[in-house]
């Protein structure tokens, strides 16, 4: 049974449903013609219609490998819907092959039939536009190393809207979650102090009592991935993220993630 969203989530999805509904165009080019249409005029227009910063993340490393191997170049449309500005800026300012426009754009639209092959949707890109490489998303950060936690074991349990429907609320997860955490060894906790904690972190915190980390940024989340030497994340962002540098984590899923975002540089334990 499908799990309910909390009024917050609830709320944010509909956010997102208006500000999609608004910046939609009329008509998007299907998948099985924009790489040819592509080709022909040499640019490529990508509009991302879902804000998370996975969903960013999945077309993060198109802009490189098409202006590389193809000479296309590559905008971003600011009708693109994001959840925060950290994210806009995070993954596309600092991105030196992409430029922006104010134009509509085309997204992953009317799959090819193939597409089920594809373990994720970078893939699916890859070999959309005939491409070799960047089957992982891409950053153009490089993190800072924080000597305190070199070798330490990281545990980040965040998770956005989507968590509710992913099953990270059910009781008999956040269990299972609590007892592998039990057979890790000591962690240090990361600590989001702007954002209020999920009822998992909430639960982990108060049985483990563990060492924390603050992260304030996604700048932050990065130095911290990058110096741990064991990271434990959730079905999230954070595991893109990791994914992105290159970083290999363990993650914590339920039964019914989606398999179009793990990274084979990930693995995946479907708790």
């Amino acid at each position: 049974m499908r799990a309910k969203h909390t009024w917050y989530s609830k709320l944010q999805r509909k956010w997102y449903k208006l500000r999609r509904s608004q910046f939609l165009p009329e008509r998007c080019i299907p998948d099985s013609q924009i790489a040819e249409s592509a080709e022909k005029s040499g640019r490529l227009v990508i509009q991302v219609i879902y804000g998370g910063l996975g969903d960013h993340l999945v077309y993060s490393a198109l802009p490189e490998l098409l202006r590389k191997q193809k000479q296309i170049r590559v905008f971003l449309s600011t009708k693109s819907i994001f959840r925060n500005q950290e994210i806009w800026d995070f993954i596309w300012k600092q991105n030196p092959y992409v430029e922006f426009t104010d134009e509509y754009g085309w997204f992953i639209n009317e799959p090819l039939s193939w597409y089920s092959e594809c373990r994720t949707l970078n893939e699916y890109l890859v070999r959309l536009f005939g491409l070799e490489g960047g089957d992982a998303p891409r950053l153009y950060y490089s993190p800072r190393l924080r000597e305190t936690l070199r070798d330490c074991t990281v545990a980040d349990l965040s998770f956005g809207p989507s968590g509710k429907a992913n099953g990270y609320y059910e009781k008999e997860f956040q269990k299972r979650c609590v007892s592998y955490l039990y057979q890790i060894g000591d962690f240090c906790f990361v600590n989001y102090p702007y954002f209020k904690k999920n009822p998992l972190q909430q639960k982990v915190v108060k049985e483990f009592c563990p060492k924390t980390v603050d992260v304030c940024s996604l700048e932050d989340l990065c130095n911290v991935l990058a110096s741990a030497g064991r990271r434990y994340l959730m079905y999230s962002g954070s595991a893109s993220l990791a994914a992105a540098l290159n970083l290999p984590s363990t993650v914590f899923c339920n039964k019914r993630a989606c398999e179009n975002f793990q990274y084979t540089v990930n693995e995946y334990l479907d708790l």
